[in-house]
């Protein structure tokens, strides 16, 4: 089976694929266009959340198109709608010459629900919570419906899945309702295996994937198989360092918490930043440069990185040779082993707005190999 996913962030790049690696799936991310790429699983970020909006996007169109034929193809969002989200799976059905669309954003083990078509972040409509006020990317709309509006899309609202196969027999796009894991575990045995639709969703349509479609085994049996020779590279290699370029609150909170709990070094863009989305301040470029001398000359035993566009350009300026994604850390934060020129390292990578506040410390001590 060829399970390709097109991404709009490095971060969600990652954490697409790492519930598969947890599940034994062959994996691969790309930061380029490769259309020769085996594994079983392949996801690509093509970058385009803080793209302009009103601009077409060559490479989620240039992705859609090479993978086509591919047994299930994903356009993976974030869960909050920050980005492109209706223009991408727009550019994405058109090109990869699918006839239907399904939109599943829910992520319900994060807090994250899809209620008559509207994403809720712990019971609240996500334009009403702190992503409304994302300095780079606000949030201004939680209608599904509403946000496909505009480009002459008619989005049918299903309750349940069984409700969404009865609208699609009909219907050329539907968003649906899902509360639980079990509504996502519905949407998948119902809908993976339909080669004329595209799926459109967020981390958690991906996982229920991983853990619905034939052929994934247990976590526990790819844990016991071999250590993470990721995590074992980075406790003989020294201290972590943490790189924190997302200005959400959340992810200020848990850079608090963690440099009260840790000792760690650490790399941090101030929190003022041009309100121009996709045009970083001098501040970022210094400290991916940082991150990147530390990586070259040994310096640190791996990194820890929020925010999606600090880890890809951390990523390209490397450069990177190859990703293995090796597991979850928590749901939506995944384990890597980043293969460079000159070695590899563990990267744990986390989207600003995501995690608790200890989530920063829990992914340090997954490097570190600390007690909880």
């Amino acid at each position: 089976m060829r399970i390709r996913i097109i991404t709009d962030d490095f971060t969600s790049a990652l954490d697409g694929t790492a519930c598969f690696a947890e599940r034994g799936w062959e994996t691969a991310v790309l930061v380029r266009p490769d259309s020769t790429a085996t594994g079983a699983v392949v996801s690509f970020d093509t970058a385009s959340r803080e793209y302009p909006p009103a601009l077409d996007h060559d490479a989620v169109a240039t992705a859609a198109r090479a993978w086509r034929d591919a047994d299930v193809l994903v356009l993976q969002f974030d869960s909050t709608l920050r980005g492109r989200v209706a223009r991408d799976c727009v550019t994405a059905l058109a090109s990869s010459g699918r006839r239907k669309l399904l939109v599943a954003p829910a992520f319900p083990s994060a807090g994250r629900t899809v209620e008559e078509g509207c994403v809720r972040v712990d019971g609240v409509p996500v334009h009403e919570t702190a992503f409304r006020h994302d300095p780079a990317l606000p949030v201004c709309e939680s209608s599904i419906p509403a946000l496909f509006r505009p480009h002459r899309i008619e989005m049918k609202v299903a309750r349940d899945a069984a409700h969404a196969r009865a609208l699609l027999n009909v219907d050329d796009a539907v968003v649906v309702d899902a509360r639980t894991e079990a509504d996502l575990d519905s949407i998948v045995t119902t809908f993976a295996r339909q080669p004329d639709l595209l799926l459109a969703g967020s981390t958690g349509l991906l996982r229920g994937l991983a853990r619905g479609l034939p052929g994934a085994r247990g976590a526990a049996d790819v844990r016991d198989r071999r250590p993470d020779d990721a995590v074992a590279s980075a406790l003989s290699a020294g201290r972590p360092w943490l790189v924190v370029g997302s200005l959400n609150p959340r992810s200020r909170r848990q850079l608090a918490v963690a440099q009260a709990q840790c000792r760690i070094d650490v790399l941090a863009t101030e929190e003022a930043r041009s309100p121009i989305s996709g045009v970083p301040q001098a501040a970022l470029r210094e400290v991916v440069t940082h991150a990147v001398n530390a990586v070259n000359s040994g310096a640190c035993g791996g990194l820890v990185v929020t925010g999606g566009e600090t880890a890809r350009r951390i990523i390209d300026a490397l450069p990177a040779v190859s990703l293995r994604v090796c597991r979850e850390i928590m749901p939506g934060v995944p384990l890597a082993e980043v293969q460079t020129a000159k070695g590899r390292f563990p990267l744990i990578t986390k989207a600003g707005g995501f995690g608790d506040d200890d989530a920063l410390v829990t992914c340090i001590r997954t490097l570190t190999g600390a007690k909880p």
